[in-house]
């Protein structure tokens, strides 16, 4: 992504503009500072990529540590916001706060409920291999029967390409036949559809729908 210029302008409480403005060049030359300081040194048109690369990792270990009440899940969950925000500031696309992670986490639940048919049971679930390896969730299915547990097959969106013009997949994870010895479903990307992109990475957006199946 070429800089392009940023108002930075502010005002005082008259309304009469305080110099100097600031272009997106300058804060990205700043950014790139604060990399090579710590011995990392990065071109200013991969500094986007970079920045979202931090926050889908951040994410997937948000969700992998979700229920450890200590210190890993305060440090995502302000990174997160953090990468947010400079995202912002800089004038690229948007990534995901931890807000926005659970709550892609909680439609995730409620579409895994739709297609169950009576009682059903909450199970924790766990993902691999893929773009969301790492990731675990809670995932509705059948309390009891032969199809008793969570979905045998989940399908999840992942993003491809440059932040600017991403293309958009979907990737189906199929379930093992039974849970590990901790209770947790493990997933596998399906062998039988063709390998995701190696640039796929997870998309935490609202899902428009489900094509599941065999």
């Amino acid at each position: 992504m070429s800089p392009e210029a940023v108002s930075m302008q502010f005002y005082d409480r008259n309304g009469a503009p305080i110099a100097p403005s600031v272009t997106r060049g300058h804060l990205v030359d700043q950014v790139l500072d604060a990399y090579s300081r710590s011995g990392y040194h990065l071109a200013p048109d991969v500094l986007d990529i970079r920045l979202a690369e931090i926050a889908d990792k951040a994410a997937c270990s948000l969700l992998r540590d979700q229920w450890k009440n200590d210190f890993p899940v305060a440090a995502y969950t302000e990174l997160l916001s953090t990468v947010a925000a400079l995202r912002n500031v800089l004038g690229y696309s948007p990534s995901r706060t931890a807000v926005e992670v659970f709550e892609w986490v909680r439609q995730q639940q409620e579409e895994s409920a739709k297609s169950v048919v009576g009682p059903r049971e909450t199970y924790p679930v766990a993902f691999l291999d893929g773009p969301y390896r790492g990731v675990e969730m809670l995932l509705e299915g059948p309390l009891s029967g032969p199809d008793a547990g969570p979905p045998y097959f989940e399908p999840l969106p992942v993003a491809t390409g440059d932040t600017e013009r991403p293309g958009y997949e979907t990737v189906r994870y199929k379930r093992a036949d039974g849970p590990d010895d901790e209770g947790v479903w493990p997933y596998r990307l399906r062998t039988d559809d063709p390998a995701p992109p190696e640039d796929a990475r997870p998309y935490f957006a609202a899902p428009t729908a489900t094509d599941g199946g065999a």
